[in-house]
């Protein structure tokens, strides 16, 4: 399943990933419809072993972002 909100971001989420043979889903970023890594969601990957609880929070702050959300709290952790 893929969401994409009016601020030009998106999730996409789904069942086969990461925790998917514990019965748990897989949330990743997207932004202009393409994959986005480098943000306080994802933080370089794709969110694995998600109840839908999680997803929906996650999600939410996806919605949140305005649409030239930039991270600069995540990108100094990563320098």
């Amino acid at each position: 399943m893929s969401q994409d909100f009016e601020n030009g971001w998106g999730v996409s989420v789904i069942g086969h990933g990461y925790g998917s043979d514990e019965g748990l889903l897989e949330l990743a970023v997207l932004k202009g419809g393409n994959l986005h890594y480098d943000n306080p969601v994802a933080m370089g990957d794709v969110c694995g072993w998600l109840t839908e609880e999680d997803v929906a929070e996650l999600s939410a702050i996806v919605k949140s972002w305005a649409p030239d959300q930039t991270s600069p709290e995540w990108e100094d952790e990563e320098e």
